[in-house]
């Protein structure tokens, strides 16, 4: 045997390991079956609209139109339009700005207390306990109308959103739904260093509703909070910009040479032994 064959053997054995290393690795980068987060229709839903989407829903199930992960959709959305049916959009902690037209024009922000009930104006507490996004309008004018005439009320639900990775003051914000995402930076403080801001991510609990690939054509179209179905609770990331560590990839070269030369050595040491 000669040098040259050990090699070749040398070369066949590492593509092999190559080869289980790759499988390893795809195989543990898989995703394991991560889902959608359960869809409860539009953030400003009619009532009446998500009445007819539940009939619809539930004429599908009951015909059997529905099979494996469409019916499991299916279910999940369904469960949560009856939620927001019978339990409204506000939870404790929900923000709306309110404007309050009159002989002036006075504008406030309310917040959801314990028993989602909110205080405007010095007036007696309003209870949005069912209440929807689309519902929010009328319901406070009929409030308000209570206590105050020839009032016209108009209010603004803020979303409550999660503003991390590469800012200077990352925390919890409250921003207009008619905001573009892209300004979610600047409520953040403004971006840090080295801040990737084309390539964003949503995110709500385990599921990832924005991908940085989409992320690019929401920030360059200026597509709002609303228009990318982003709610309170979520979870809007900022990358850092990736950087090549030059003294990594050298100290990598470094290790493989050391190997190969070492690979070499060894095999001709063992080829010579043979000959003897």
């Amino acid at each position: 045997m000669t040098i040259l064959t050990g090699m070749r053997m040398l070369c066949c054995t590492r593509a092999a390991v190559r080869g289980v290393l790759f499988t390893i690795v795809v195989a543990s980068a898989a995703p394991s079956g991560a889902q959608d987060a359960p869809l409860g229709g539009p953030q400003r839903a009619t009532r009446a609209a998500l009445a007819e989407r539940v009939a619809t829903l539930e004429q599908k199930s009951s015909s059997g139109g529905l099979s494996g992960s469409a019916k499991s959709r299916a279910t999940a959305e369904l469960s949560a339009i009856r939620m927001r049916l019978q339990q409204g959009d506000f939870r404790v902690g929900d923000r709306f700005v309110i404007t309050l037209r009159q002989d002036s024009v006075r504008s406030d922000t309310a917040s959801v207390r314990d028993s989602l009930k909110v205080s405007v104006a010095n007036l007696p507490d309003a209870s949005l306990v069912g209440v929807l996004r689309s519902e929010l309008d009328e319901r406070m004018t009929a409030h308000v109308a209570r206590y105050l005439r020839n009032v016209s009320v108009r209010t603004s639900v803020l979303t409550r959103v999660a503003i991390l990775g590469a800012v200077r003051t990352p925390g919890f914000y409250y921003a207009s739904p008619d905001r573009p995402i892209s300004d979610l930076v600047m409520v953040a403080g403004g971006p840090a260093d080295q801040a990737n801001l084309n390539e964003l991510e949503v995110s709500r609990g385990t599921a990832k509703l924005l991908s940085v690939k989409d992320s690019r054509k929401a920030v360059k179209d200026g597509r709002t909070l609303e228009q990318l179905d982003v709610q309170s609770g979520d979870e809007v990331k900022i990358p850092i910009k990736k950087k090549i560590n030059w003294q990594i990839v050298i100290q990598s070269m470094l290790v493989v040479s050391s190997l190969f030369f070492a690979g070499l050595q060894f095999l001709q040491w063992y080829y010579n032994r043979q000959d003897q």
